[in-house]
């Protein structure tokens, strides 16, 4: 296996640490982990499968560097790894700046708006994150199924932004509309 793929998994190996120690947390707490679809559930359910199938391709193509109809060029790998990085490390700053208001879906339970720490900069850094190793794993994995799935599971979570937004109005009002007049959707 080249370099780039040991990166590539540690990388993931790092994230899903992270996320199954957040998640443990969150229960030993007594919370719920899954929330409430902010949008039809079949759309907000297939858009997680699209987004972790991109990035289920982008390990497979770590572990078998061969697979695919086209190779990806080595610089291209590299720079993959690279945004995969970013991704992450936002991603894993989105997690543990959430605390115990993680969760997939809308919370059932009374949570505090978070506008500290990385949502300073953006509203939605965990999605911004998610993004970016879909991106990456675009660049990293070049298949038509892995682009359209990339695209269907960008396309699904914009909606279900815009679904935890009108959330988001209506349980923190002039706090949230104050929060978004400081701090932009993604950047």
């Amino acid at each position: 296996m080249p370099l780039y793929s040991y990166v590539v998994l540690l990388a993931f190996t790092l994230l899903g640490v992270v996320f199954f120690f957040q998640a443990v947390r969150i229960r030993s707490e007594g919370s719920e982990f899954m929330g409430k679809p902010s949008i039809d559930k079949y759309y907000f359910f297939s858009g997680k499968v699209a987004i972790f199938t991109t990035w289920a391709l982008f390990i497979l193509k770590a572990i078998m560097p061969k697979t695919g109809y086209f190779p990806s060029p080595v610089f291209l790998c590299w720079i993959a790894a690279g945004i995969l990085w970013i991704g992450v490390i936002i991603v894993i700053f989105s997690i543990v700046g959430l605390g115990g208001s993680l969760k997939v879906g809308l919370p059932r339970e009374e949570t505090s708006l978070q506008t500290k720490g990385i949502y300073l900069l953006s509203r939605n850094p965990l999605y911004l994150g998610i993004y970016l190793i879909c991106i990456a794993s675009c660049l990293y994995f070049i298949d038509l199924i892995n682009i359209v799935f990339t695209i269907y599971g960008v396309y699904i979570h914009h909606q279900i932004i815009k679904g935890e937004e009108l959330f988001l109005t209506r349980r923190f009002g002039k706090d949230w509309t104050n929060y978004t007049a400081q701090v932009r959707r993604y950047l």
